[in-house]
């Protein structure tokens, strides 16, 4: 029985995907999981993109004596540095402005188990000190609090980054790296286990076959060339993806060769070496990798794809919470090209023909951005821009266009986009322009999480509450609050106590400041959205004194004068 064999019977219970591969380099990674899973020592999974690090890490807990506890994963490129802090640590009540509520961080939810950080290279400056400190005490302090707490983590970093580098340039701190590289494991790239590409071709089929209900019942030898021949930028996930999209096209269940379309190089090679697709979608990069022009020899498919279907470990899968950046765009070629870039930066791509089908999607609830051309079917890419703005605020855009004038381009910015490009342009720029937009998508919803907990909170108020909070921010005091109601001031005090308890606010200006941000959400939305009872009565007679409208659900917070 192989080693790997052996991981799959061990770990088959615990997973959904599988590991799939007979090459060398793979069987030696494997080793490498089986002599430090047993132990508690810090792993650093080194590899491109694609390439099955996630997986590889939870292969290791499942290997471990920690298998049955938490196996908690977190993405340091997808949450930007001021979330990055509570997201790790967590925090206090009050420690943020938007810290509503106590919350433990991953550190805590991963106690007495595994903590996977991926893209460990991207975690910025100012909180590598706090990560070197919990690797060599295990402990830590919340922001907002001064009490320190002690947890039990096994530490598992990933990165596609080249960390000595970053060292030397000082964008990585030399201590932290060395702690983080005890026990180093090199995951190869695709390109380098070509061997394995006809098994993982095969177990892909296999996959979608059952999910989508398409029997595929041919892969022929020439599409298993081509596949081998294939440089794979985008590793184990560009294939997956690859043979996904064949599988919903193929016909008579025979296994469609979608490299054929382009030339034998890569349609990313195609597009980042500026040469023309035939629309002027093009874009240039001087350090374009070349492909082989000859393809290596494969076995028949008939004798090869029966043995394969039936080796099977694990697979690498899109995970559920990666940034996602939309492609709208009416070239194929323009959006295989977007689509593969994207995926080896390690961010989910999701393209669209016509921008109708990206308003269709359902909205997701991760970061996310939209790279348009500026003249898609359908839809201009302006009107599409201020569509997008209205029913997804929480998606920023990037243009690009093949020719750009001034006027658009200031229209465009004017309106909100993070950037306007004009073909051919640097793949950086690009990049660049995506990660700023994943940024601000990502503070967009956590400002929307934030106001979403503000409006739970003022709907848990009871109408007298409601009274009060009001009359409280028009300045009154408890004394007068009390004559405007009716009722006494050791009552208005426990109002106002409930109140200040309910919101989750910790004086009179946090109160002011969840105010304005509901009346501003109501005057951007609309009423409707901010819910609450019908106003009840006060010691047997309508409170005349708040002014609760009945053409709209949603309170005005707004406090009467004095009587006169």
């Amino acid at each position: 029985m192989s080693d790997l064999n052996l991981i799959d019977q061990t770990c088959g219970e615990r997973r959904s995907e599988q590991i799939v591969g007979i090459c060398p380099p793979l069987k030696s990674a494997f080793a490498e999981v089986e002599r430090v899973a047993p132990t508690d020592a810090t792993v650093l999974l080194l590899g491109e993109t694609g390439t099955g690090k996630e997986l590889f890490a939870r292969a290791i807990h499942n290997l471990s004596p920690r298998s049955e506890r938490p196996f908690v994963k977190l993405d340091c490129a997808a949450i930007p540095f001021d979330l990055l802090d509570s997201e790790l640590f967590g925090h206090e009540k009050g420690a943020f402005p938007w810290a509503v509520a106590h919350r433990i961080g991953r550190f805590e939810m991963a106690d007495a188990g595994t903590l996977f950080l991926d893209e460990i290279g991207d975690l910025p400056p100012a909180l590598q000190p706090k990560l070197l400190r919990i690797l060599q005490e295990q402990e830590f302090e919340r922001p907002g609090s001064s009490q320190t707490h002690r947890i039990n983590v096994r530490l598992i970093a990933a990165t596609h980054r080249d960390l000595l580098g970053m060292i030397s340039q000082g964008e990585f701190r030399s201590d932290l790296y060395y702690r983080l590289n005890g026990f180093p494991i090199k995951l190869p790239p695709l390109r380098e286990r070509r061997e394995d590409i006809p098994v993982l071709a095969s177990h892909f089929v296999e996959m979608f076959s059952r999910r989508i209900g398409k029997q595929i019942h041919d892969i022929p030898a020439e599409t298993l060339r081509a596949f081998t021949a294939h440089s794979w930028p985008g590793n184990v996930r560009e294939l997956q993806n690859l043979i996904e999209r064949a599988l919903i096209l193929s016909n008579d269940g025979v296994l469609p060769n979608l490299l054929s379309s382009t030339p034998r190089n890569s349609t990313r090679v195609t597009a980042l070496q500026g040469t023309s697709n035939g629309t002027g979608n093009a874009m240039n990069n001087s350090n374009a990798e070349q492909l082989p022009s000859t393809l290596p020899a494969c076995g028949d498919r008939s004798d090869t794809t029966k043995h394969l279907l039936n080796h099977k470990f694990e697979s690498s899968g899109t995970a559920p919470n990666l940034p996602i950046v939309f492609v709208v765009d009416d070239d194929i070629l323009a959006r295989e090209s977007m689509e593969q870039m994207i995926y080896r930066e390690g961010w989910q791509p999701e393209t669209f023909a016509h921008a109708q089908e990206f308003f269709d999607r359902p909205r997701p609830h991760v970061p996310t951005c939209l790279v348009i051309n500026v003249s898609p079917r359908n839809l201009s890419g302006l009107e599409l821009q201020r569509r997008t703005v209205s029913e997804r605020a929480e998606t920023p855009i990037i243009f690009v266009a093949d020719h750009g004038d001034v006027p658009t381009s200031v229209q465009a910015m004017k309106a909100g986009a993070v950037e306007f490009l004009i073909k051919p342009f640097r793949v950086d720029a690009l990049f660049d322009a995506i990660r700023e937009a994943l940024k601000r998508s990502s503070i967009a919803l956590g400002r929307e999480a934030e106001m979403r907990s503000v409006r739970d909170s003022y709907a848990s108020l009871s109408h007298r509450e409601r009274q009060v909070m009001a009359l409280v921010l028009s300045g009154l005091l408890n004394k007068q609050i009390g004559a405007e109601l009716g009722i006494s001031e050791i009552t208005v005090k426990a109002h106002r106590g409930r109140v200040m308890q309910k919101m989750g606010a910790k004086s009179v200006v946090d109160l002011v400041r969840m105010a304005t941000r509901l009346r501003s959400e109501r005057a951007l939305v609309g009423s409707g959205q901010l819910r609450s009872p019908s106003p009840s009565p006060i010691s047997g007679t309508p409170d005349r004194r708040m002014n609760w409208p009945a053409s709209s659900s949603a309170p005005t917070l707004k406090a009467a004068g004095r009587r006169s």
